[in-house]
Order: C-alpha cells, then sequence, then structure tokens
C-alpha cells in the first residue's frame, strides 16, 4: 500500500508518494481559494504518474495520507481570519495581563470587541456583554479570566450563562472557547493568545479539512485515516487537532526532516535552510533533535510555552524586485504561483527573483517543474530591464546579479540571526537547504556565511513532505504547575501524571489507536525564571502514575535540578503508524556528458558553463564549479571553487574545492 504525504504551502502544494521501496515527489500550483482543489490535485496527478486509470483507482491502493498545511499561517499573516470576540477581566482589556498593549489588539481582534467583566459577574453583565459583541457581528466568543487555571470554575460559569442563553440549536448560538482549555499553563496572556489564534483560524483551517475528507470519501469512495500535522511534528485525526496546533506545521516537518538526515549523517550541529516561492525559513537541529524554545513569539504573538524554533524572512523566487533609493530591493510582495514571475508567461509583468536566475542561467527554461513549464527567458530579460536595470543604469544580467545578491544578503541575515540566537556560530554547523529554492542558494550563502558544508537533497523540494512521511500519531499535553520539588511533591504531581495519562489514552481509543502500543514520554521543566529552564525527561510504555513518579523521579535526582522551582509537565505521547525511511542509494544509472549554457556567477562576462543532469549523475559522482545542476527535482548553481558530490544516499554534498 502507498502512503501520501501532502503539504500546502503558500505558492506550491507538494506530495510525496511511497509504497517503502520507491518515492514519487508532486508539485502542483496551491489554490488559495480553495485548498482543497490543488490537494485533491495531488492525488489526481499522482494516479497518473503511477498509471491508475482514475483518482478513485489509485486511492484503493493507498493506506494513509498525511496533510500539513500552512492554511492556519496563512490565515494569521494575512488578517483575514473570523471575527473573535473576548471576555476578560475587568482592568485587562488592553494588555491582556501582560505588561503593556497586547499585539493582538486592533490586529486579530478589534479593540472594541474586548470587554471586561466585574468580579463575579452576573448573568446580567454576562449576557449584556455577549449582546455587545453578537451585534457588532461577532462568531466567536473566547472568556479568559486572570488566575483561572488550574482552578476554570469561574471561566465555566461563564460558558454555562452563554450556552443556556443561546443553546446549540438556535440559529444565533455561538461557540465560546475558554482560555484555561486551549493553553493549560499558568500564564494569563499565553492562555489569552493561544484561544483568540484558536478562535480567529479555526473556521478557515476546519472548512478545508472537513470538505477534503467528504471529497475523498464521497467523490473518491475512499475511507482511510486523513492525519493532519501538528506543530508538534506529529499527525492526528482531524477530531483530534486545534487549528492552533497546526500553525506552521508544514515548515516545521521540514525541520523535523532535518533532525532525521542529521542522525543519519552523525551531525551535530545543523541549520535548515528552506526557501520557498514567498519565504524563507530558518531553524536548528543540535544533538539530531529540533531546537525547542520555551517561550518567545509564535508569528510574533508572545506565548509562554514549548515550540519548535523558527524563523523567517519574506524572501522567495517570486519576490517582486525593484529599485528604491539607487538599490535594488526584494519583496515583500510576491507574485505567488498565478500570475507568477515574468517568465511563466501568465500575465505577470514584474521582476522577480525566479526571472534573475533564468536570466543568470542557473535554470533550465525547458525543464522546470520537471518539464511541465517552459520558462520565456525573453519575457524575464524584459522584465527586469524594465524594473531594475534601466533605473540603476546597468545590463539586464548585472542587474539580475544585484537581485540575486539582495537575495544572499537577505537569506544570510536570517541565518546568522538564528545561528547566534541558538548561541552556534555558523563555522561550526552544517547548512541543510530545501524547498523549492533552497539548493539554488546553498553555495551562495554557505560562503557568505563561510560554512563549511552545504546538503542539498534529492527530495528537496518536498522536503516537508518527506518530513512527514516520516511523523508517527502524537499528542502533547502540558501542564503548568507552581511547586517545588520537597516532601510534598509526590501527592501534588500523581493526580496531574494521572490525568495527563488518561487524557492521552482517551485521545488515542478516539482515534482508534490502541494506547498500550504507544510510547509516552515525560518531561518535567526546572528552572528560576521561564527564560532559563532545565528539562528532565524519561520515555515509558503505558504506565500507572506512580510508576511514572518513580521514574522521574529517579531522573531528577540524577539531573541535580531539585532545588530549582518545577514550573511544567508535559507529556507526550506517540503511536507509530508506519514511516519510509530514506535507504542508501544502490541503483546505478547510464552516464550522460555535461551539456554547456551561457551563465554569469560573478561581474565578470557570461561563459559557457557545464550543465549536469542530475538524473544522470551516481553515488560518487563530483562537478567542480563553475557549474549547474538541473533536474526534475533539484537545481543547483555551484559558483568558481565549490564542488558538489553526490553522497551514499543519493543526495548532494557541496564543499569548498581544494
Amino acid at each position: 500500500m502507498y502512503t501520501v504525504d501532502i503539504d500546502t504551502g503558500g505558492t506550491m502544494t507538494d506530495a510525496l508518494v511511497s509504497d517503502g521501496e520507491q518515492r514519487h515527489a508532486i508539485k502542483v500550483d496551491t489554490t488559495p481559494h480553495d485548498y482543497t482543489v490543488s490537494f485533491i490535485g495531488c492525488l489526481s496527478e499522482a494516479s497518473k504518474r503511477l498509471g491508475y486509470p482514475n483518482t478513485e483507482a489509485f486511492l484503493a491502493k493507498v493506506g494513509m495520507i498525511r496533510w500539513s498545511s500552512t492554511i492556519t499561517t496563512n490565515v494569521l499573516g494575512e488578517r483575514r481570519g473570523s471575527k473573535v470576540g473576548l471576555l476578560v477581566t475587568e482592568g485587562h482589556e488592553e494588555t491582556l495581563y501582560g505588561t503593556a498593549k497586547s499585539p493582538v489588539v486592533g490586529e486579530l481582534i478589534d479593540e472594541c470587541n474586548v470587554i471586561g467583566l466585574p468580579p463575579s459577574p452576573t448573568a446580567v453583565d454576562i449576557l449584556e456583554g455577549v449582546k455587545q459583541l453578537l451585534e457588532g457581528g461577532v462568531r466567536r466568543i473566547c472568556v479568559c479570566l486572570a488566575n483561572s487555571f488550574p482552578d476554570n470554575g469561574a471561566e465555566r460559569e461563564i460558558k454555562a450563562v452563554i450556552e443556556d442563553q443561546y443553546p446549540d440549536h438556535i440559529i444565533g448560538a455561538v461557540p465560546v472557547l475558554l482560555g484555561s482549555e486551549m493553553a493549560t499553563l499558568r500564564h494569563d496572556q499565553t492562555r489569552v493568545h493561544y484561544s483568540l489564534m484558536n478562535a480567529y483560524t479555526h473556521t478557515q483551517l476546519a472548512t478545508s479539512l472537513f470538505k477534503a475528507e467528504d471529497v475523498l470519501r464521497d467523490e473518491h469512495n475512499w475511507t482511510g485515516p486523513l492525519l493532519i500535522g501538528n506543530t508538534n511534528g506529529g499527525v492526528a485525526r482531524i477530531g483530534k487537532t486545534k487549528s492552533v496546533d497546526t500553525i506552521e506545521s508544514g515548515p516545521v516537518f521540514g525541520t523535523f526532516g532535518g533532525a532525521y538526515m542529521a542522525r543519519l549523517y552523525g551531525l551535530k550541529n545543523v541549520v535548515c535552510f528552506d526557501v520557498g516561492g514567498t519565504t524563507t525559513k530558518a531553524s536548528i537541529i543540535r544533538d539530531g533533535q529540533p531546537m525547542f524554545q520555551r517561550g518567545g513569539e509564535l508569528m510574533e504573538v508572545p506565548v509562554q510555552s514549548s515550540f519548535a524554533m523558527l524563523r523567517s524572512a519574506v524572501v522567495g523566487g517570486g519576490s517582486i524586485a525593484r529599485v528604491k533609493d539607487r538599490s535594488v530591493v526584494l519583496g515583500p510582495e510576491s507574485m505567488g504561483a498565478a500570475p507568477g514571475p515574468a517568465c511563466y508567461g501568465l500575465g505577470g509583468n514584474e521582476a522577480t527573483l525566479t526571472d534573475a536566475l533564468l536570466v543568470l542561467g542557473y535554470l533550465d527554461p525547458c525543464n522546470f517543474l520537471g518539464g511541465r513549464r517552459q520558462l520565456k527567458v525573453d519575457l524575464a530579460r524584459a522584465a527586469i530591464e524594465r524594473m531594475v536595470a534601466k533605473p540603476m543604469g546597468v545590463s539586464p544580467e548585472v542587474a539580475a546579479l544585484l537581485i540575486r545578491d539582495e537575495a544572499v544578503a537577505m537569506m544570510a541575515e536570517l541565518l546568522q540571526a538564528t545561528l547566534a540566537e541558538a548561541k552556534l556560530s555558523a563555522s561550526e554547523a552544517a547548512l541543510f537547504c530545501f524547498g523549492g529554492n533552497g539548493p539554488m542558494f546553498a553555495a551562495f550563502v554557505a560562503e557568505k556565511l563561510q560554512m563549511p558544508v552545504a546538503y542539498t537533497f534529492n527530495l528537496g523540494p518536498v522536503f516537508s513532505a518527506f518530513g512527514s512521511a516520516i511523523s508517527d500519531v502524537v499528542h502533547v499535553y502540558e501542564r503548568g504547575v507552581d511547586l517545588l520539588w520537597d516532601a510534598a511533591v509526590r501527592d501534588n504531581l500523581l493526580p496531574i501524571l494521572s490525568g495527563l495519562q488518561t487524557q492521552a489514552e482517551r485521545d488515542l481509543r478516539g482515534e482508534s489507536f490502541d494506547p498500550a502500543k504507544a510510547v509516552y514520554t515525560w518531561e518535567i521543566d526546572f528552572g528560576a525564571t521561564e527564560a532559563d529552564v532545565s528539562t528532565v525527561r524519561v520515555e515509558l510504555s503505558q504506565s500507572e502514575a506512580k510508576n511514572v513518579f518513580d521514574a522521574l523521579s529517579k531522573a531528577v535526582s540524577a539531573a541535580s535540578v531539585s532545588r530549582l522551582p518545577l514550573l511544567g509537565v508535559r507529556l507526550s505521547s506517540r503511536f507509530v503508524v508506519g514511516s519510509h525511511g530514506m535507504k542508501k542509494r544502490a541503483d546505478r544509472v547510464a552516464i550522460k556528458a555535461p551539456g554547456e549554457r551561457e551563465m554569469r556567477f560573478n561581474g565578470a562576462a557570461e561563459s559557457a558553463s557545464p550543465v549536469y543532469s542530475w538524473e544522470s549523475m551516481n553515488v560518487g559522482d563530483v562537478a567542480e564549479g563553475p557549474a549547474v545542476i538541473n533536474g526534475s527535482t533539484l537545481t543547483c548553481p555551484v559558483p568558481p571553487g565549490w564542488k558538489l558530490r553526490v553522497d551514499d544516499y543519493g543526495n548532494a554534498e557541496m564543499t569548498r574545492a581544494k
């Protein structure tokens, strides 16, 4: 049976189809008006690629589909979510329990839709506030009172009053979300922010997910498991997924795919570099694991929870280039997939980064996206000449170099800042490059940052889908506490451990997975502050709370952290659903002599340089720059002074030529 992993990005939707022996990478244009169109488009393209008469016949051979996306990320970034109302404790309407005005007020929620309730509000106080919100067009209401965790009795009483007045069976019913249920943490503002982000994005994500499930069942007769990618690097059924848990899930899967490869290669420190059509993402892998952070910003919203570190810059292949104050600037505007760069010939007339790469000779105009799209060099050159070359007083080729160099500078700045945040230097880290445009900039960025080695991957264009393909069903439960590891800690922790274990088992059974076959990872955070945390971790099978405590107690003693305050308890349940990892490449293909194409790497004139076909290279083959590697899955310039070698797994390792 096949597994299918689909990653919906802002510009392209990627799919990876695998039967354990062979993988098939597929890319189609993302359809922002209806994400299910490109989702089904990937399945349709897969059925054609594998020789099935229709999508239904292909799906009959599919055992599981995993879907990650940037849907919630885009909804948040483009500020096109649902109209949300918020009931808070009086006096915190603007700060939402922070020390200054919350960045979400006026952005995710209108100021007039935040209503403060007095202490011990009456039903009249509550319903007057709700009436005001509904008259303003609010479609979801969050209730987030101060000091409502772990005892959320006051929030639940407010919810009961609202649901009694607006029951589910009337058209005017309004969903009510409690902050204490969205984020089980003591930090008041984090509970508010998580609740608002979830309410703001829920409708748009749910619409796409349920429609995809309906189309699979009703139009293609497929009833297998559709699992949704979560930010924690795992997947879960739609019914067990919160919208807020999918933020940045697509890019995060790329980081988890990178962590898998770092362990395979035995690399200690890696910075991941994911370049798409609109944005560039950077993340860190240390000791074979994605680097998590406790506290920080999630989509520029401050939260005090634990999540994978991911930084971004608004630059990608579709970024528009123009001249400002006698300098080339890129983005933040992007031409996206439609009409796309000028070279697509679909009506776009702005000069983009992709147009520059084509003019420089790096892209094969006849083999873009595996030959599915022909690029028009004349249109790219004309757009660059009009938008950049003439205003700068240079040739289109030099203008294209300036555009490329501006992109490299922006990307290097992002990577440098991310490495500094992780307290790493560029010289001690390897660079993993993926996404549709990552390999294009691998050597240029590594050279600028003086990094020793860069890797690009055969599955680079669909690397986040690869990260999904090695994922399991994962649920994470977190409970904030304020305790000391003293004589009373056992009695205080046992109910929490038992509650988390019960919740994890209930969710797995709800998804038709056997809790006895899952693995449970328990973590306790110790620290004087949220910013300086030491984590103790144990991994167990299904266990009673007293056994979990005994195992944690031994780990705490060994780590010598018991003198620090105990900040939180976290449980991750993992159920293995079957994945197809990376194998060493065993096949050999017929050698094909490289061709030649005019290309430019620096201010010198264009010159004819070798063009290697990626599909004609074998393990151990080496290409020295100046050269370019073109293929249906990988386009990678090799600048002068660099070389590329095909490694044992069929990926490309780039180092400086001696």
